[in-house]
C-alpha cells in the first residue's frame, strides 16, 4: 500500500506482474479486492482514501473499467462483497455505515459476461 502497487498473482501459472496505482485512471489506491470466477473472470475493488471512492474492475485482459461512480458519499468506501450466486454487490462506507446492494440491470450475475463495457 505504502509503494503504491497492485500485484496480481497468477496461481496456475505461477507467475506475478505489478502494475503501478500512483496515477492512472483512479483518484486513490486499490483497496479492499473482491474476485468473481466465471465467464467475465474479473477483479472488482474499491479506491482506498478520499471522498471519492468508485467501484472499479479489471477483466481478465487487463483492462480497467468503472462499475459504480461515487456520487453521494462524502466517504470513504470500505467493504465490498458479493452474494452468492453473484447478482448483487454490497458496499459499505466507513463514516455514516451506510450499506448498498447493486445488481445489473439485465439480471445476471457479476460472473457473467459483459457487451458493453466502458474501458479506461
Amino acid at each position: 500500500k505504502t509503494k503504491k502497487q497492485l500485484i496480481t498473482l497468477d496461481l496456475e501459472k505461477q507467475t506475478w506482474s505489478r502494475t503501478s496505482t500512483l496515477s492512472g485512471a483512479f483518484d486513490t489506491e486499490p483497496d479492499q479486492l473482491a474476485r468473481i470466477l466465471g465467464d467475465s473472470d474479473a477483479l472488482y475493488f474499491c479506491e482506498d482514501g478520499g471522498t471519492a471512492s468508485d467501484i472499479h474492475g479489471r477483466d481478465k485482459t487487463g483492462k480497467f473499467f468503472t462499475v459504480v461512480k461515487n456520487k453521494g458519499e462524502d466517504d470513504e468506501n470500505t467493504g465490498l462483497a458479493f452474494s452468492p450466486d453473484g447478482k448483487f454487490m454490497f458496499v459499505a462506507y466507513q463514516k455514516n455505515s451506510h450499506v448498498y446492494q447493486f445488481w445489473r440491470e439485465d439480471g445476471l450475475p457479476f460472473d457473467a459476461s459483459v457487451a458493453d463495457i466502458k474501458y479506461h
